[in-house]
């Protein structure tokens, strides 16, 4: 679409004006102060393209156009990445391709399911939608542009015999890089496996084209049709699509400009001013770049423990995330032993009613930042909480890449920049099925270990949809050892404990530590008093160590260690230098038993 077209329709809307097709014909309403000949003159040296899109977005009324917030555009050929999209385009230039942003789905194929009907379903969700079709590639100024394509997906459709190691095939598939300027953002394959008896079937879409969302509309999509097929009904087509993801990126490229993007960027400025990286303690050195290796650990919450949570939610009149991001913050507050808590959460982004059907990569990564202080409760940190996310929510148009160029966020390759550990309420998901059927269709496959991605040091996500909440912490293996997400779970649920039981109680005396672990850490390994032969001196006892264990740690100095061999060694070296000196000095010797004064400095 004509950018000045564009801007011509938002002050229109703006000023409570319309313009619509009636009859083929232009109808134009707006107030005296918008009208003029210049308008009139744009109007009419801009008019089969205004007709084409005012035809192109059904606006047939008055109140269809200030109904319509995105306006579709068939005109154009190439268009303008998302500011989403464009990092990862980014991340995946700078990278020369990475696996680190794909969304993989395995599913065993039922039976009864018609293969060629799966294959032609396949392909009628993605000629719905033009994202799953589109290849990006670079225009004269360098920048990602990406571009609508018409060739059907190529399915491929193997078969593996009894002795093939079908796992590994599939994972490699799965890590496997997209060539963005050249394939479509979604790989499909069939997998007939001979040891299984099953068909296996992989849809892989770079995160680049869709998001959780979207897998929730490919689904529906998908089993719309795939009724259809079952049914012979050939000519089945879902209602057309108002717009396409491509309106979307050029909307959100003219949208936050001006006092909009002002509005939003002061907000995020404001509350953002000064924050403190979080300084989660880590079992290793973090590495220089992040290598995007990770793997996960999952928890349930009890029936009891759930049911609490819902109840003090209900009675502080707020949303379960509020109370569990709550509930993380004093959980990593208490870690690193900080007041100021920075996360991330991700937000649909679809509070517009037009991308609400859309596949496409609309969720946006917003900040959360909490202060913790010692006499603060559960409960008044849940109202904080709560209000914050409200606020949040209002000013969520601004792309996270936007707030890290406004903030000018050095960036680190060893980090994700401004926030660390991802926090979310989300579903998991469930069985991929036919609407209509009782069938499962397609169920999910669980093929261990087949995508081990993890972007930032630590991902929580729980799910409240069922009685028992559960829970997955993700990590990053170059920082963290199992064990240690492990405990870090037994505290969360031992606080989670705490804070329901007694949600008045002050941050100050709350612990993460229960009864069996303090008893270790205050009495157990506080005790250390050892008997010792009362016959023998330090130094014999010491000898007697270095016969028994000589190669056993003695010594620990920041990187350096001493064997108790090499302590000896070292000592004897010590003493036997004193000797030389003090006889070089005195000239005799010096006498057992003598008293050595040392100073250090």
């Amino acid at each position: 679409m004509n950018n000045d077209i564009y801007v011509f329709f938002e002050k229109l809307k703006f000023d409570n004006g319309a313009i619509w097709l009636e009859k083929e014909k232009i109808k134009f309403s707006a107030p005296l102060n918008f009208q003029s000949e210049e308008v009139d003159n744009f109007i009419i040296g801009n008019k089969d393209e205004i007709i084409t899109i005012l035809k192109d977005n059904y606006i047939f009324s008055e109140e269809k156009f200030q109904k319509t917030l995105i306006f579709r555009d068939k005109i154009s050929t190439n268009y303008p990445l998302s500011y989403a999209q464009e990092r990862l385009w980014f991340v995946e230039h700078y990278e020369g391709g990475t696996n680190a942003y794909h969304i993989p789905s395995i599913f065993e194929v039922g039976d009864e399911a018609d293969l060629g009907g799966i294959k032609y379903c396949l392909q009628q969700v993605i000629n719905r939608h033009e994202v799953l079709r589109s290849t990006l590639i670079q225009d004269e100024n360098n920048e990602g542009i990406q571009k609508v394509c018409d060739y059907p997906l190529a399915i491929e459709e193997v078969s593996l015999g009894l002795d093939s190691d079908y796992e590994r095939l599939i994972k490699d598939d799965i890590n496997s890089p997209f060539n963005l300027s050249k394939e479509y953002p979604i790989k499909v394959k069939l997998y007939k496996v001979a040891s299984l008896g099953k068909t296996l079937l992989l849809i892989n879409v770079h995160h680049i084209a869709g998001d959780g969302w979207s897998l929730e509309i490919f689904q529906r999509d998908f089993s719309a049709y795939y009724v259809a097929y079952l049914s012979e009904d050939l000519g089945f087509r879902l209602p057309d699509l108002e717009i396409q993801y491509k309106d979307y990126a050029v909307w959100q490229r003219e949208y936050l400009t001006g006092s909009v993007l002002e509005e939003q960027l002061s907000y995020w400025k404001d509350k953002l001013s000064g924050y403190q990286p979080l300084n989660f303690p880590t079992d290793y050195a973090r590495p220089t770049t992040i290598d995007y290796k990770g793997s996960s650990e999952e928890f349930t919450l009890s029936k009891g423990l759930s049911g609490k949570l819902r109840r003090l939610a209900k009675l502080r009149g707020v949303t379960m995330n509020s109370v569990l991001l709550s509930s993380i913050n004093i959980l990593l507050g208490k870690y690193t032993g900080q007041e100021d808590i920075v996360t991330g959460s991700v937000t649909a982004n679809r509070h517009h009613r037009q991308t609400r059907d859309l596949i496409g990569f609309f969720v946006n990564t917003q900040v959360n930042r909490t202060r913790l202080t010692d006499s603060q409760s559960f409960e008044s940190l849940i109202d904080f909480v709560h209000k914050d996310q409200v606020g949040a929510q209002l000013h969520q148009d601004l792309p996270f890449e936007s707030l890290i160029d406004e903030l000018d966020v050095v960036r680190d390759s060893s980090r994700h920049p401004i926030f660390q550990v991802m926090f979310g309420v989300q579903s998991f998901g469930g069985e991929f099925q036919v609407s209509g059927s009782s069938n499962n269709f397609l169920k999910p496959y669980d093929l261990s270990d087949s995508y081990s991605v993890e972007k930032f040091d630590l991902s929580i996500f729980i799910d409240d949809g069922g009685e028992e909440f559960v829970g997955q912490i993700s990590y990053a293996t170059s920082l963290f050892k199992q064990e240690t997400i492990v405990r870090l779970i037994e505290h969360y649920i031992h606080l989670l404990d705490q804070l329901v039981s007694c949600p008045e109680e002050s941050y100050a005396t709350i612990s993460l530590l229960g009864e069996k672990e303090y008893q270790q850490l205050v009495h157990q390994w506080n005790s250390t008093d050892v008997d010792y032969p009362r016959d023998k001196t330090i130094y014999e006892m010491f000898e007697s160590q270095v016969e028994n264990v000589p190669d056993n740690i003695a010594l620990v100095y920041e990187d350096k260690e001493l064997t108790y061999n090499e302590l000896n060694e070292r000592s004897n070296e010590l003493a036997r230098h004193i000797r030389s000196s003090y006889k070089e000095r005195t000239g005799n010797d010096l006498k057992p038993d003598t008293l050595i004064a040392f100073m250090f400095g």
